[in-house]
């Protein structure tokens, strides 16, 4: 297609003769003021008409004139017809994002159908590979407590020895008994005590050497329960004394018989 050059106010202005979309249409300029009336001029008689003559040669294109001041706005003509379609222009910028319409009402709900069971595939005869072990479960409800068992299970082993626990608290003294019946006499005992010059037999005898200055072997009184200890490093000085037992020594014997 070839292009139209039109010269405006010594401007070139290129015209494309490709006819594109049908555009918007513009915006309505504003009126333009109406021309003053020319003097009417005299009517003249009707001549005859002539024969058409023939059309001449085209003469050559006059210059453009100056642009003349905007007429009058006219009717809007017919829409032409639709242009073929221009290339794809290109993509406009991101518009802002509309506000969210508000969330619809939920549908109805669909008929629940249940489809029918498919057949039981065969066998597969490959081991497939052993998937990954699962979380461990929660732990499940205690069992009601089964029946005793009539069959005695065997002895377990000796368990090791528990540590030594602490020693007690000393208990307080309990109380003194009834004196118990007398009991029968005794056998007559060996002879705790020999005088003479000879040394006896038996060891087990107490044996005083008359052949020694004369001294007192065991001084005399004393009560039952006393011994006889050293009152000094003297030889042969001794005297009947009552031994004193600490509580806690007596409780442990009291206890213990």
């Amino acid at each position: 297609m070839s292009n139209t050059i039109i010269s405006v106010d010594e401007q070139l202005i290129v015209v494309s003769n490709d006819q594109g979309p049908q555009g918007a249409i513009g915006i309505t300029g504003p009126t333009g003021s109406t021309g003053s009336t020319g003097p009417t001029g005299p009517t003249g008689s009707t001549g005859s008409t002539g024969s058409t003559g023939s059309t001449g040669p085209t003469g050559p294109t006059g210059p453009t004139g100056s642009v003349g001041s905007t007429g009058l706005v006219g009717n809007t003509g017919p829409t032409g017809p639709t242009g073929s379609t221009g290339s794809t222009g290109t993509t406009g910028s991101q518009g802002v994002q509309g506000i969210t319409g508000p969330t619809g009402s939920t549908g109805a709900t669909g008929p629940a159908i249940t489809g029918s069971t498919g057949a039981t595939g065969a066998d597969s005869i490959v081991v497939g590979p052993t998937g990954v072990t699962g979380p461990t479960g929660p732990t499940g409800a205690t069992g009601s407590t089964g029946a005793n068992s009539t069959v005695t299970g065997p002895t377990g082993p000796t368990g090791a020895t528990g540590a030594t626990g602490t020693n007690g608290t000393i208990g307080v003294n309990g109380v003194t008994g009834a004196t118990g019946p007398t009991g029968p006499t005794g056998s007559t005992g060996s002879t705790a005590l020999a005088i003479q010059t000879n040394q006896p037999a038996t060891i087990d005898v107490l044996w005083y050497d008359t052949d020694e200055p004369a001294v007192i072997a065991v001084p005399i009184g004393g009560t039952t329960g006393q011994v006889l200890s050293k009152t000094d490093g003297t030889d042969y000085n001794t005297a009947w004394t009552t031994i004193t037992i600490p509580e806690d020594i007596h409780t442990f014997l009291t206890m213990g018989a």
